[in-house]
């Protein structure tokens, strides 16, 4: 793929107005994928409600473990769109079905990128929040710790953002080495572009979660509807943060296509 000198650095603001503009195409020209993966996020979100701690309640670990392990289904279950809107965006490729299949190579590479990208932030910032807990010197030394490894973590996710697109299309060099060489200094961009196309998903799960659980947290009937708006602005904060990846990629991608 080439690019012109106006791709080479994608405005911050205009790229993410641009990826939710890609989004909800994507969600116009493949509804029933879309539409399928809403649903299976709606299902893993009905299941783990139940467990969610009220506004009021620290989680225990065991509960930090399951948010954990739910974050890596949910990637399991949103891999497909994600692949899709990269290919949509970048190759002009409509996916018709939901298909999370095993078996496919590209599939899985991407899954198992995706639950490694995300872990690599998740782990330092959950060992970092029981470290704080704990309390003491030993404790506050333990976070502090923690806290630097997480940045760390975000600063190396943001630098290898654009291998999932990568992945997406088959760039025959589609490797961590070559995505973090690629972002050499493009990394607030890369951040800069990522929070503000996830910021409005954001504003509207995060407000509605603290409305319907307080204070006495979350009964059925907030509870299905938490999880049904949770699933639809998850799938489609992913489709526009994919979008968002692959105007990346599209921009800075010089050794991932060798």
């Amino acid at each position: 793929m080439t690019t012109t000198a106006g791709e080479r650095n994608p405005p911050v603001l205009s790229t993410a107005v641009e990826a939710w503009r890609y989004a909800f195409a994507g969600f116009s020209c493949m509804p029933i994928l879309f539409g399928t993966a809403m649903l299976a996020v709606f299902v893993l979100n009905a299941l783990t409600l139940p467990f969610a701690p009220g506004p009021k309640e620290d989680p225990t670990a065991g509960i930090q473990l399951l948010g954990l392990a739910v974050t890596v289904v949910q990637g399991f279950l949103l891999a497909p769109v994600a692949i899709a809107v990269h290919r949509f965006v970048l190759l002009g490729e409509l996916t018709a079905a939901y298909r999370p299949d095993p078996s496919d190579r590209r599939f899985m590479t991407f899954f198992v990128f995706s639950a490694v990208f995300q872990l690599m932030m998740d782990v330092p910032a959950t060992l970092m929040a029981v470290a704080t807990k704990s309390g003491g010197a030993g404790g506050g030394v333990l976070a502090f710790v923690f806290f630097v490894a997480m940045i760390v973590a975000v600063i190396v996710a943001l630098r290898v953002l654009i291998l999932f697109p990568a992945i997406a299309v088959d760039a025959p060099g589609a490797r961590w080495r070559n995505a973090y060489f690629d972002t050499k200094g493009h990394t607030w961009r890369v951040f800069g572009i990522s929070v503000l196309t996830a910021l409005p998903a954001l504003l509207v799960a995060l407000p509605l979660y603290f409305v319907i659980g307080w204070p006495e947290g979350i009964g059925l009937v907030g509870g299905t509807l938490l999880a049904i708006v949770q699933s639809a602005v998850s799938v489609l904060m992913i489709a526009a943060l994919a979008a968002a990846a692959s105007r990346l990629f599209a921009a800075y991608s010089d050794r991932l296509n060798e």
